[in-house]
Order: structure tokens, then C-alpha cells, then sequence
């Protein structure tokens, strides 16, 4: 498994990027290496939902060979159906994890790499 910084996220206090992996979190805070704010990622349920969150995209990644083959599709009110293959949904949309940090929301961004290959 990857051990890189795979999730980020925007500092409450200054707005910098931080990035982080689920790696990190045993040490259970992270620090803001801009204004030192630190987040505290103690709590059990939210380390392993974190971790749980990683994995899924990191499996759906590794998925790209049956993913490729694949399409979600969306009637419309016409009673037409429109297909956008994976590939076009996996290189164009971000996976996010919105959370709630006391009363203001903190949204945690999985960080992919942009796909290479042409989309069929």
C-alpha cells in the first residue's frame, strides 16, 4: 500500500492545505505546518472511518481495468438514457469526506492523480 500523503484537507485558522495519510494518524495530531494549528484525530471511530475512506479509493483506483468497462447511467424525463463511462467520472470528480468539526465543517479530499490515458 501507497504511504504517501493521500488525503488533504484546508486549515480552520489559515486556509493552507494540509496533507496527511492515515499513517499519520496514530500519532493522533496532525499540525498545521503554516500556523501550527493542530487537529486532533484521537477518536477511534473517526481514525477507522478514515481509514475505511482511504481504502475505498484507493480499491476503487486499482479497479481501473473493470471500471474502465463499465458506465452509470441516468434516465432522463424524455425517457432516454444517457452512459458516462467510469473513466470519464473517476478523471473528472473528486472523492470527498465531509465532516463536522465542532460547528464548522471540514471537508477531507482523497488526493488522486489525473488519469494519463486517453478516455475511450
Amino acid at each position: 500500500m501507497q504511504k504517501g500523503h493521500l488525503l488533504q484537507f484546508c486549515c480552520q485558522s489559515c486556509q493552507n492545505i494540509i496533507l496527511f495519510s492515515v499513517f499519520q494518524i496514530a500519532k493522533q495530531t496532525i499540525q498545521c505546518q503554516s500556523c501550527q494549528l493542530n487537529y486532533d484525530f484521537s477518536d477511534e471511530i473517526l481514525a477507522r472511518q478514515l481509514h475505511k475512506f482511504q481504502n475505498l479509493c484507493l480499491q476503487i483506483k486499482e479497479s481501473k481495468e473493470i471500471l474502465s468497462k463499465t458506465s452509470v447511467a441516468m434516465f432522463t424525463g424524455e425517457g432516454k438514457e444517457i452512459k458516462i463511462p467510469y473513466n470519464l467520472l473517476l478523471s473528472r470528480l473528486n472523492s470527498t469526506l465531509d465532516l463536522l468539526v465542532g460547528d464548522r465543517p471540514l471537508t477531507i479530499t482523497f488526493r488522486m492523480e489525473p488519469t494519463l490515458e486517453p478516455i475511450s
